[in-house]
């Protein structure tokens, strides 16, 4: 599946997780579990992508410049931003 930008995000998702472009399936189980695009930096939540919605709806928001996913994270669900849609 592409990013909105259209860079690879991954290869493959299913109920047990996501295959990462050329990688060995990792299982996500959490509501907690995200993939960040390694170009535009826009978070998706893995949950929304494995019960079939939209990048669009899965989106969390964008990290910023000299953030660390861990940190973007904590300020998108800080701030109570909600993925547009």
């Amino acid at each position: 599946m592409k990013c909105r930008c259209g860079t690879w995000l991954f290869d493959e998702i299913s109920p047990e997780g996501v295959t990462p472009v050329g990688g060995e399936p990792i299982p996500f189980r959490r509501t907690t579990d995200y993939i960040a695009c390694p170009s535009c930096h826009s978070v998706y939540r893995i949950s929304d992508l494995q019960t079939g919605r939209t990048l669009d709806d899965a989106q969390l928001g964008t990290q910023e410049e000299g953030e660390s996913l861990v940190e973007s994270l904590e300020r998108l669900l800080d701030s109570g931003e909600e993925p547009p849609g």
